[in-house]
């Protein structure tokens, strides 16, 4: 990897950890509606190497939640993972990009994606709340009692990771469009003169 890209590399994360602080910060008054998951997808998907890509969701968390402030470490963890865990279908989801000529179907799989990670998220931290709380009893009944009460939460996970994701890679696509534009103008410019 040569030093142009390493640095186009290290600019995007900066770029992507500052859009993710900003946002985090402007939409606290929005319980689970975050840009993060929609981050580590864009990041997975951007970056070549995916420790460089996971290093944006979870930049993004340590940094806003010096901010909010700590909860139960148990819930922390799976936060942090769960919202890490978006990172591993990006390269995937940039390959079939590149391989297909279908940006309809590109454009499903992304949205997809993002769904599955949404359900793991409801799944993954709302059984961390319960096995790390005295609000609910240790059976099948306080678990589902945990599940229940945290479908609001759900709801508002989706509506962030959906919009996002579309906010995110659309104006991926709309830059990288305008961008070739820009190119083939200045080669037509060129070939002219």
């Amino acid at each position: 990897m040569n030093s142009k890209i390493n640095k186009t590399e290290i600019l995007l994360l900066v770029l992507l950890v500052c859009v993710g602080i900003v946002l985090r910060m402007l939409l606290e008054d929005y319980p689970n509606v975050s840009p993060v998951a929609a981050l580590a997808l864009l990041a997975g998907y951007l970056l070549g190497g995916r420790l460089l890509a996971v290093t944006v969701p979870l930049a993004v968390l340590i940094a806003s939640d010096l901010y909010f402030g700590g909860y139960a470490p148990i819930v922390m963890f799976a936060v942090y993972t769960l919202l890490a865990l978006p990172v591993v279908a990006g390269k995937p989801l940039r390959k079939i990009a590149r391989n297909n000529k279908s940006p309809a179907l590109t454009v499903l799989l992304v949205g997809i994606s993002g769904f599955g990670f949404s359900i793991l998220f409801y799944l993954g931290t709302n059984l961390a709340v319960w096995g790390s709380s005295s609000f609910y009893s240790r059976d099948i009944i306080g678990l589902l009692e945990c599940y229940t009460a945290a479908l609001p939460f759900f709801r508002q996970t989706i509506l962030g990771d959906m919009l996002f994701i579309g906010l995110f890679f659309g104006s991926y696509a709309i830059c990288k469009v305008w961008l070739a534009s820009k190119v083939d103008q200045l080669v037509a410019e060129l070939d002219v003169q």
